[in-house]
């Protein structure tokens, strides 16, 4: 008879546990999910097990036994301290690469936007001479884009097609010695001495039809609103 109390109460247990395993208590899915993790933990612990046990051996105890037996009680204040030490050596290292990066970097831009036009001029004349007339027309082109450029005709020269320098600019000398480039550089066409020659006498045009064509569409942007204001109010008087 005492047995049968506790014979009673394990199969109840039994019972619970057999009910508890079957859904809607236990699902496949969460059967599966647990398996996962399950195996993921096993993944980890088969791959980064044996790095972790040799730093704990090797690596970690050895240096808590260390410095405790120099600092006592302090140990972990010192480690704190080395590894702060240790993290900020990395990141000035760090800062210091980048800011030399963007030294670098920052130099060779400002070299691109800040061209000597007279130097490639001047570079462009010894090309000339010596027969390179390739050379020395894209030099001279270069030249031009760049005395634009610093006069605030143009702006980021090297980040906009000739198409779009030419729709800033409305310069019909400026259309026709980008087209003559263009040929030269992508059309594998030859420039010739009197490209050099209608480079040099049509860059310093450029400038002036630039001006004249941005002066006629400030009159005609004047002009547009005040023709309107005029028209409105004849018509408003018949």
């Amino acid at each position: 008879m005492p047995s049968a109390p506790g014979g009673l109460a394990r199969a109840a247990r039994d019972q619970a546990r057999a009910i508890l395993s079957k859904p809607p208590f236990s699902t496949a899915h969460s059967s599966s999910l647990q398996r996962f993790f399950h195996d993921l933990g096993q993944w980890l612990y088969d791959a980064f097990g044996p790095i972790y046990r040799f730093l704990v051996h090797h690596v970690f105890r050895p240096t808590r036994d260390g410095l405790s037996v120099v600092f006592g009680p302090w140990w972990p204040v010192v480690l704190g301290a080395i590894v702060l030490a240790a993290a900020l050596t990395v990141g000035v290292a760090l800062a210091r690469r980048r800011a030399r990066v963007g030294t670098i970097h920052g130099g060779r831009a400002v070299g691109a936007r800040d061209e000597d036009p007279d130097e490639l001029d001047r570079a462009s004349g010894r090309a000339e001479r010596d027969g390179d007339y390739d050379t020395a027309v894209r030099l001279r082109f270069r030249a031009g884009l760049a005395r634009l450029e610093r006069t605030g005709l143009i702006r980021d020269r090297r980040t906009h097609t000739t198409a779009q320098l030419a729709e800033m600019l409305r310069s019909p000398t400026f259309d026709a010695l980008a087209a003559r480039v263009d040929v030269v550089v992508y059309g594998g066409v030859a420039a010739t001495a009197d490209d050099v020659t209608a480079a040099r006498a049509g860059w310093p045009r450029v400038p002036a039809e630039a001006h004249g064509a941005a002066g006629r569409s400030l009159v005609a942007a004047v002009a547009g609103p005040v023709g309107a204001g005029s028209g409105g109010g004849g018509a408003g008087g018949r």
